[in-house]
């Protein structure tokens, strides 16, 4: 990414960060604003927020008017993952303690559903005629991240699941809002019909080649680089797309070890993990699942070439950099 573009980023973070650092809820009860305000000061990577600015200019709008959409991105994102981090028993993120590790279980519950409530805040504030159609748009892609999760929680209790079930599940769970992101942007900025559809898929795509990433940086990356815990979903055989290509490919001694290490002590050391990255290296899937990333954003740029887009140089760039994350 050049400097300028870089600058203009930067730029969006500090205006976002602005809604987040300073909320408007009530101090008081503490039980519940502080770990509200726990959970809007982890520093994320403003991914959606991001999106939804650069759709907005895509389109030809004023980012400055989305930045209130994007805020409430990027505080019901807070939500969803304070719900899942509990759902998960996973004890880090974004490179702190999670909330239910932080507080408690119940504060953690309950300042959760606050902040989804405070999302909606929000946007009765926008008070525009835009308003009815981001609602919509809004709920939707909120009740699509609620249906990819009850997926991917009811895959945990079934044998066989389809690399295409794994896809589905999380065009609803991580696709869903960035897809929102994108048309809102889209919406705010009064895009055309066709723009704001083409936004829809853009996001769509990305969501898949992210959650791809993240699957992988489960395996090949560490906690420190990360800011999470890492390893549970593997231990677990979470049905993402690397285990389901991973195990049909294992050989029976392979998979005999892979039994002794789930009947250890509940942990997956970093021994393990770096056999089970073997394993996927060896047997080819990490090679699979970085081509279809590749295959998706190939096909998400492909989108950006529309002749009804005016500025597509940021979601461009934010394309580059969800295909060359490291954390």
């Amino acid at each position: 990414m050049d400097s300028t573009l870089k600058h203009k980023l930067d730029q969006w973070r500090i205006a976002v960060r602005q809604h987040l650092s300073n909320p408007v809820f009530a101090d008081e009860p503490a039980y519940l604003s502080e770990p509200m305000r726990y959970a809007l000061n982890a520093e994320g990577k403003m991914l959606r927020p991001a999106l939804c600015l650069a759709a907005t200019e895509a389109v030809g709008g004023d980012w400055q008017e989305a930045v209130v959409v994007a805020a409430a991105l990027e505080i019901f994102h807070t939500f969803s993952l304070v719900h899942d981090d509990i759902m998960d028993g996973d004890e880090l993120r974004r490179g702190i303690p999670t909330l239910h590790k932080a507080f408690d279980h119940n504060r953690a519950l309950l300042s959760g559903d606050t902040l989804l409530i405070y999302v909606y805040q929000l946007l009765a504030d926008l008070g525009d005629e835009k308003f009815p159609q981001i609602f919509r748009a809004f709920n939707d892609g909120a009740m699509d991240v609620c249906k990819g999760q009850g997926w991917d929680m009811q895959f945990e209790q079934k044998v066989d699941v389809e690399p295409s079930e794994y896809e589905m599940m999380i065009d609803l769970k991580t696709g869903a809002l960035i897809k929102l992101a994108c048309k809102l942007g889209g919406i705010v900025g009064e895009g055309e019909e066709a723009a704001i559809n083409a936004l829809s898929r853009f996001g769509l795509l990305l969501g898949r080649a992210f959650q791809m990433q993240d699957d992988l940086l489960e395996v090949t990356s560490s906690a420190e680089t990360m800011g999470k815990s890492l390893g549970s979903d593997v231990l677990n055989e979470k049905k993402t797309w690397i285990w389901l290509d991973l195990k049909k490919n294992l050989t029976q001694n392979e998979l005999d070890q892979w039994g002794l290490i789930q009947n250890g002590d509940g942990q997956l050391s970093d021994v393990d993990r770096q056999l089970v990255k073997r394993w996927m290296i060896d047997h080819g899937t990490i090679e699979r699942a970085q081509a279809l990333v590749q295959s998706w954003v190939t096909e998400a740029d492909a989108l950006l070439a529309m002749t009804t887009f005016r500025d597509t140089r940021m979601l461009k760039a934010l394309s580059d950099i969800i295909l060359n994350r490291v954390n």
